[in-house]
């Protein structure tokens, strides 16, 4: 199982802004095995059963801005209980670990743990992807989100249709694909989603 531990970063953005709101509000319709949940204070938990839904937290949080990042992996207590907060196990802990590696990181705050020790190394290989994929996304404008938002949302559409939907020309929508990174980035989604599901896979339950 995934445990990501999320919280809000003092001195960055707006002062006194809670991103937690935004975040939860971000997650709403995801598959995850029990609804994400504000912990205490600027802070939140979320469960996510699969790698998929892992990365797509993690990139949603990124999105938001402002986040520092703990990804937990390994086992955690069964059955469920009734809410996200009282769960437990060692992705719990791990998850914890993390979030206090990801606090202390100036340009991109996301740490990933392995509860299971023998995997740290492809933990540090995921992190270090996750990490640049969380680069890129930091560095786009305005114009640049708006399209890659678009495009997550409509992976399909062509840039005739997300020009429509935005109300921009077709040649503002080809510029800003080309600007964000966006292929670069998504390219590197599917080797995020192995490696995570690679320690999920044979961490001890």
């Amino acid at each position: 199982m995934f445990v990501l531990s999320l919280s809000g970063r003092r001195g960055h953005g707006r002062a006194g802004e809670d991103r937690i709101p935004a975040l939860l509000s971000s997650l709403e319709g995801l598959d995850l095995p029990l609804a994400p949940e504000r912990t205490a204070g600027p802070e939140a938990l979320v469960l996510a059963g699969r790698a998929e839904s892992a990365l797509e937290v993690l990139l949603r949080a990124t999105e938001i801005g402002d986040l520092a990042v703990g990804l937990g992996i390994g086992a955690v207590g069964l059955p469920l209980p009734g809410g996200v907060r009282e769960i437990s196990g060692p992705a719990v802990e791990a998850a914890a670990h993390a979030l206090r590696a990801a606090a202390t990181t100036s340009q991109v705050p996301l740490a990933v743990r392995a509860a299971d020790q023998r995997h740290q190394d492809t933990a540090v290989d995921a992190e270090a992807v996750l990490r640049l994929v969380g680069w890129m996304i930091r560095r786009r404008n305005r114009g640049q989100w708006e399209t890659v938002r678009a495009l997550r949302e409509e992976p399909g559409a062509t840039q005739a249709q997300l020009a429509q939907r935005l109300g921009v020309t077709q040649q503002t929508v080809s510029r800003a694909m080309k600007t964000s990174g966006w292929r670069e980035e998504s390219a590197a989604h599917p080797l995020a989603v192995r490696l995570l599901s690679m320690i999920d896979l044979t961490s001890a339950r």
